[in-house]
C-alpha cells in the first residue's frame, strides 16, 4: 500500500498575532466594553492555539507514516489529540466571533463586513457535531454502548484505491478526519484556520495604532 497524505500546512501565522497582543497591552484594547475586550482577546488566542495544533496534528500525522524501522503508534496518537484540541478550539473560537459580531459596538460593524465561511450556520454545526463527538466518547466507552468495530477516538482517515499500475497494490489518500460518521476534509480545515486567522488579522489592526513606547517610559 502506498500512502498519499493531503494536509497542507499553515506556515503563514507561526508567530501569531502579535499585533494584536502589543496593542492591547502598550496601546489600546479594540473596544471600551470589557466583554467586547474579552471576546477579542479569547478568539485571537484560540485561533493562535488551534493553528499550533493542527500544524502539529499533520506533523505527527506524517511522522507516522515516514517511520519504516517501526510502528510509531505514538506520533499517531498524538497527531489525533492534537486535531482533537484544534477542532475543540475551531468551535470555541467561532462562537466568540459570532458573539463578537451581533454585540452593539463599532468592532461589530468592522467584523460584518465580510461572510467567512467558517461563522456560518452549516459549518459552525459541523464544529459542534465533531467537538460533542470527540467530547461524549468517553461517556460510550464507560457506559459499554461502544460495540466492536465502532469508532472510539477521532482519526485521520481518507479512500483506498487500486494503483494504476501496479497490480495489487492500493494507494491510500489521508484527507480527511474521521470519527464515527462525522468527517471533515483537511483541506476544508486549512481553508476555515485561514479565514479565521485572517480575522484575527483584522482585529488586531482595528483601533488605535503606533508604535508601543516601553513599560519605563514616562508617560
Amino acid at each position: 500500500m502506498y500512502v498519499e497524505i493531503e494536509a497542507p500546512e499553515i506556515q503563514e501565522y507561526g508567530q501569531g498575532f502579535p499585533r494584536f497582543w502589543l496593542k492591547s497591552i502598550f496601546i489600546a484594547s479594540v473596544s471600551t466594553q470589557y466583554q467586547v475586550n474579552a471576546l477579542a482577546s479569547t478568539y485571537v488566542r484560540l485561533v493562535e492555539s488551534a493553528i499550533v495544533e493542527y500544524n502539529l496534528g499533520v506533523s505527527r500525522l506524517q511522522e507516522f507514516w515516514s517511520t519504516h524501522t517501526s510502528l510509531n503508534l505514538g506520533a499517531m496518537h498524538r497527531s489525533g489529540s492534537h486535531f482533537e484540541t484544534c477542532l475543540s478550539n475551531m468551535y470555541r473560537a467561532t462562537n466568540c466571533f459570532r458573539k463578537l459580531r451581533r454585540s452593539r459596538d463599532a468592532l461589530a460593524i468592522a467584523l460584518n463586513t465580510d461572510r467567512p465561511a467558517f461563522a456560518s450556520d452549516a459549518v459552525a454545526g459541523r464544529f459542534k457535531d465533531m467537538r460533542n463527538d470527540i467530547h461524549h466518547m468517553e461517556e460510550l466507552v464507560l457506559d459499554g454502548r461502544i460495540k466492536e468495530g465502532d469508532s472510539f477516538a477521532l482519526r485521520p482517515d481518507g479512500p483506498e484505491t487500486p494503483h494504476p499500475s501496479e497490480t495489487g497494490q492500493t494507494i491510500k489518500r489521508i484527507d480527511r478526519l474521521v470519527i464515527g460518521v462525522r468527517e471533515i476534509q483537511f483541506s476544508e480545515l486549512s481553508t476555515w484556520l485561514k479565514e479565521m486567522a485572517g480575522v484575527a488579522e483584522k482585529i488586531a489592526a482595528y483601533g488605535p495604532d503606533s508604535t508601543p513606547r516601553n513599560v519605563g517610559d514616562a508617560g
